[in-house]
């Protein structure tokens, strides 16, 4: 039988004030560490996954805020989302040990859920674990690079870096980090995908495909010059989301721009010819 750490309720009683108090204990089960996992998973994931866990039920499914869980580990609210996308990328052998669901609650009020599934080691009351696979330790563990359950998965002979030997994007996964990284860049602040699997599908198909040569440059115009040309009280900063309806308007400001340095270069190649001329003339003059 699997060793564990503790048993899952128990009364005490305050010596201070004499009530009897009820808690609840997650069980940790010692192959956490036996296999290796909490070793893999590093202890940013370790601590996040462990305040998860204190909020989580039988079925291990949990609905705490970011500050709820950025005050439980003592980090600030942008640290705690760094580390619960981190948390939801890390997976054994192909599966999660935690998965989000995000949930629209009316009037901009959107909820994170969180399933701990059994692989994490951790139980609840009568909650059971799965066994971690010992037999491909080497490939055990692995990350995603995604930030919630709707997985978007890659060949694992593709590059997953944004810029390849072409400078190419060349799937949802590295078209998202990039709307990520000009986000953060722009506005100084983190962009949270809202459902992985769906906007990476809309970036698929509305810029990838369509577009793979440009795509790079539709996905930065479309955040840079989203205040000057997109910007109103209801969306003031952009989303993956307008990529459904924005490509098509920003298409001619690439070929503008396009357009411009060609003629910038063309301008420079005639005054760097008429400046060899008149320095052969001069030349001659000598």
């Amino acid at each position: 039988m699997e060793n564990i750490f503790s048993v899952s309720h128990n009364k005490e009683i305050d010596l201070g004030s004499g009530e009897t108090i009820s808690n609840v204990y997650v069980r940790v089960y010692t192959s956490m560490f036996t296999s290796g996992l909490v070793a893999k998973m590093g202890a940013n994931r370790f601590t996040t996954l462990m305040a998860l866990a204190s909020y989580m039920d039988e079925k291990g499914e949990c609905y705490p805020t970011q500050i709820q869980l950025a005050e439980a580990i003592g980090v600030h609210k942008n640290t705690i989302n760094k580390y619960i996308n981190e948390l939801i990328e890390f997976e054994i052998d192909g599966k999660p040990l935690v998965t989000r669901t995000k949930v629209n609650r009316g009037q901009g009020n959107i909820s994170s859920f969180y399933k701990i599934h059994p692989l994490s080691q951790l139980a609840k009351f009568n909650g059971t674990i799965e066994p971690v696979n010992h037999k491909n330790e080497e490939s055990l563990i692995t990350s995603k690079g995604t930030t919630t359950s709707d997985v978007i998965r890659t060949n694992n002979n593709q590059s997953n870096n944004i810029n390849n030997s072409e400078g190419l994007i060349t799937n949802s996964n590295q078209a998202i980090k990039y709307f990520q990284e000009v986000y953060r860049e722009v506005y100084n602040v983190n962009y949270t995908v809202g459902n992985y699997g769906r906007e990476g599908k809309l970036m698929k198909d509305k810029v990838i495909v369509p577009y793979p040569e440009i795509a790079k440059e539709i996905i930065e115009l479309a955040v840079k010059k989203y205040d000057d040309m997109f910007k109103n009280p209801r969306y003031p900063r952009p989303s993956i989301a307008m990529f459904s309806w924005a490509v098509n308007q920003i298409i001619p400001l690439i070929e503008e721009e396009r357009n411009l340095t060609e003629v910038a270069e063309q301008s420079g190649n005639l005054e760097d010819e008429a400046e060899k001329r008149m320095l052969e003339k001069l030349a001659k003059l000598k």
